[in-house]
């Protein structure tokens, strides 16, 4: 076994049993003061728990066809959710936060609340991730990540990854929510921490009976209002103001179905530069070393609003099912203030979009086919940048058919992509069957990936564009899963082998310039090509025990093993190795019982580990994360590498009737002698010792 998984294990396993101790030692406290019965063998802890919260009768909801659109059918192309607990209901801050949970996951942290973390399923970059909200895209259209930080928690579905209906190697879905219960209600989301933290988010959903057009109709009515700020740790880190507003009118009928919604978003936030070593306090000495950053005073500006409008119905003569179309009008403008030059400058890039969608399903035999055809089209404004102009536009059409053949069930997806400068096809196939209590899955994809403005045009000096004309092609992904899952009494199983090969693979890369060091931090990045497909394989096992029990102790883990295939075919292959850990994971080990008759708690300790590696520098002016160098800079203490590494949390999760408490404890293994402190991007390092209390609360009217 190499020495750098050995560490790795050695500290996850360390770092667990330390967790592991206090947390047993609180639960035979709570035990012996309460004298609560042992659970373990009760027959029924090992069914989900309800959905619905306590204290509401069967009354407060209504069938789904009555209340909303049609969801989404449980063969769904967007793959399964995680959780199927709403989002507001759970202790992370963020849609990225929830999906660094899934197996075979690596998120690049930056520790920081509100900032742009990236999330890397499966080994792939985080720009080949697409962030989809109502079928529509909520992707930035200047650098072409994926904008979680914008859609607010409390308000969504639970978020599933799997086909991107773009062309993309990989899609994130969620929707705005249908609050399903017919009295009136809100909900408030609070939470703060002891470095000026303070988030709310506040829905209110009613609905009343009216009878518009002759047949019964529901008018739906749902609001709803976020904002936060937080100081940060460091000297311009801070999440200055966020605004979040929301609001839907829908009004349906049994066939059919209409929707107005808008969102408007406005987040100021810092974008400083990333720690330094100074020649006293370590980098993990807070607030000693706050002030120790690179340009402490840049800041990033998005001001986004989406109108949307969605109907419903049959449209088309002689099919059954409902056609779905919407239609989209969208105004962001994104700003960055840079002060690294002789006079501060603040680059400005409006852009106004409009999207559509049309879905219509039938069923043909034994074929179920789901046609659906997409397209946005993106204007930039009156812009300070000058390589940044004109338009861009995108067109896509997919045909998806699911059979059953025998036990097998098959899924067939054929797409045509067609923008600006790229056209491709892509291919998805994905075949489920299970065998004796193993249920088996094998997929394969062959894609490609839109490219980014900045990519292709620049974005000031901060940018280099990709040399030469892409020549109407993409990057050609194919990846390819197989795997299985089983259940055995308390256990579950599941284990999975992917891989992937990227031609012509399109990323930014660190400039380095010419009178600075190799290993020099920069905000100066180039759109680079390989010349060599990338391929990467891996395999992720995880293991749960009891994982849903009502009562009791359960434990979950996942890790993920990884290998870069030639990475020495070229020095673009060799920095792109060193972008991911050879080997990672994340594992639970908790308890879930009452207090005082009414408090239901889910007490736990999370660790999650990770082995060497560069990492990814985050690029402030866009945001996005990028190849450093091979050779990378890193403070002394961090003993020239990122890795082996990891945090603990501590959390409590407390509900009682309606409402959840959050009580979370988080890196407390950091600014101990175990560990001075850690970071996964350099150098921006994870707050060490952060309590964070919070609270969803839904008021029935």
């Amino acid at each position: 076994m190499p020495s750098a998984l050995r560490s790795f294990l050695r500290l996850l396993f360390g770092l667990l049993l330390v967790g592991g101790v206090g947390l047993g030692s609180a639960l035979m406290a709570a035990r012996f003061a309460h004298a609560q019965a042992d659970t373990t063998a009760a027959p029924d802890t090992l069914q989900r728990p309800s959905a619905a919260a306590p204290g509401r009768s069967s009354s407060d909801t209504s069938t789904a066809r009555q209340e909303s659109f049609r969801p989404l059918s449980p063969s769904s192309p967007y793959g399964r959710a995680h959780s199927d607990s709403l989002p507001g209901r759970r202790p992370h801050v963020s849609v990225e936060m929830m999906l660094a949970e899934q197996p075979g996951s690596f998120l690049y942290d930056l520790g920081e609340y509100g900032w742009p973390h990236g999330w890397s399923p499966r080994g792939l970059a985080p720009h080949r991730v697409h962030l989809w909200s109502g079928g529509l895209p909520v992707d930035d259209p200047l650098t072409g990540r994926a904008r979680f930080e914008l859609l607010p928690p409390s308000f969504l579905t639970p978020p599933r990854t799997g086909l991107d209906p773009g062309g993309g190697a990989v899609g994130v879905h969620t929707a705005w929510r249908t609050y399903a219960p017919k009295r009136p209600v809100t909900e408030l989301r609070y939470r703060f921490d002891r470095d000026g933290l303070h988030a709310i988010e506040v829905g209110h959903s009613q609905k009343r009976r009216l009878d518009l057009f002759g047949p019964p109709g529901v008018l739906h009515l749902t609001f709803g209002y976020g904002g936060r700020k937080a100081d940060g740790i460091y000297n311009g880190s801070a999440l200055r103001t966020e605004r979040r507003i929301w609001g839907r009118l829908r009004y349906l009928m049994n066939d059919w179905a209409f929707e107005v919604s808008d969102r408007s978003t406005l987040s100021r936030i810092g974008a400083h530069g990333g720690a330094v070593q100074s020649s006293g306090p370590s980098i993990y000495a807070l607030p000693l070393a706050a002030s120790n950053v690179r340009r402490p005073n840049d800041r990033r500006k998005t001001v986004r609003n989406d109108l949307t409008a969605r109907l419903q119905g049959p449209l088309v003569p002689g099919l059954s099912r409902p056609m779905d179309v919407s239609a989209r009008w969208t105004s962001h403008t994104f700003d960055f203030r840079s002060t690294g030059g002789d006079a501060d400058t603040t680059w400005t890039v409006p852009v106004t979009a409009g999207h559509i969608r049309a879905r219509q399903s039938l069923r043909v035999g034994a074929h179920h086919l789901t046609g659906s055809i997409r397209g946005s089209l993106w204007r930039i404004g009156d812009t300070n940048l000058p390589t940044l102009d004109g338009r861009r536009g995108a067109a896509h059409v997919l045909l998806r058919d699911s059979l059953r053949l025998g036990r097998s069930d098959v899924t067939l997806n054929v797409g045509g992509h067609l923008t600006s400068q790229q056209r491709y096809p892509s291919v998805t196939a994905r075949l489920q069957r299970p065998v004796g209590p193993i249920q088996l899955f094998a997929s394969v994809t062959a894609t490609g990936q839109r490219g980014a403005w900045i990519e292709d045009d620049g974005f000031a000096s901060h940018v280099q564009p990709l040399a030469g004309e892409r020549g109407g092609g993409a990057d050609r992904v194919l990846e390819g899963t197989i795997g299985g899952r089983a259940q055995f009494g308390p256990f579950s199983v599941e284990g999975t082998g992917f891989a992937h090969r990227i031609q012509n693979a399109v990323d930014l890369y660190a400039v380095t310039p010419e009178d600075a060091a190799a290993t020099t931090i920069t905000n100066d990045v180039a759109a680079r090509q390989t010349s060599a497909p990338v391929q990467r394989v891996g395999a992720t096992a995880s293991l749960g025990w009891r994982k849903d029990a009502q009562r009791g102790l359960y434990a979950t883990g996942h890790g993920t093993l990884l290998q870069t295939l030639d990475p020495d075919a070229s020095p673009l292959h060799a920095r792109l190795a060193n972008t991911l850990p050879e080997a990672f994971g994340r594992a639970r080990l908790g308890a879930r019982f009452v207090l005082f008759d009414d408090l239901m708690t889910d007490l736990y300790v999370q660790g999650r580990g990770w082995g060497a590696l560069n990492s990814r520098w985050f690029h402030p002016p866009t945001g996005r994360l990028v190849v450093p160098p091979r050779t990378s800079s890193l403070p002394k203490t961090s003993r020239g590498s990122i890795g082996p590494s990891g945090t603990v949390d501590l959390r409590a999760e407390v509900q009682f009737r309606s409402a959840t408490l959050f009580f979370t404890f988080q890196n407390v293994q950091a600014g101990t002698q175990l560990q001075p402190g850690t970071f996964v991007t350099p150098v921006y390092p994870l707050p060490p010792q952060q309590f964070r209390f919070g609270v969803f609360w839904p008021i029935f009217n």
